[in-house]
């Protein structure tokens, strides 16, 4: 385990990146305790280095992804839509590919 200096360095590192201090010890063993995106991290028991490495994500990529999930899932329903007999359920269909296929046309071309 990190010396106690290093893991409220970490602590601070944290913050810095939008982390909360809490006013409430840890119960289990007294230490400060921190919020980051959503979860609450002890300074004494938690691996706060492996929390503090943040990837930076770029833009373009976050876009290529989105652009992939929507052509799975619009491949995904147009396969539905040709093996369902229900009208309405191919309403429902025809309605959430035309949201994916909106979405697609909207993201920024590479």
């Amino acid at each position: 385990m990190s010396a106690p200096k290093d893991r409220m360095k970490l602590a601070a590192e944290l913050v810095s990146k939008g982390a909360a201090l809490l006013a409430e010890p840890c119960p289990l063993d007294g230490g400060i305790q921190v919020r980051y995106r959503g979860k609450v991290y002890c300074t004494v028991h938690d691996d706060l280095s492996s929390i503090a490495k943040t990837t930076m994500v770029s833009f373009d990529t976050v876009v290529a992804q989105l652009r992939e999930v929507l052509l799975t899932k619009l491949n995904e329903a147009a396969t539905k839509l040709g093996a369902e007999k229900d009208g309405a359920k191919q309403d429902e269909l025809v309605s959430l590919m035309t949201k994916y296929f909106e979405l697609l046309q909207k993201l920024p071309q590479k």
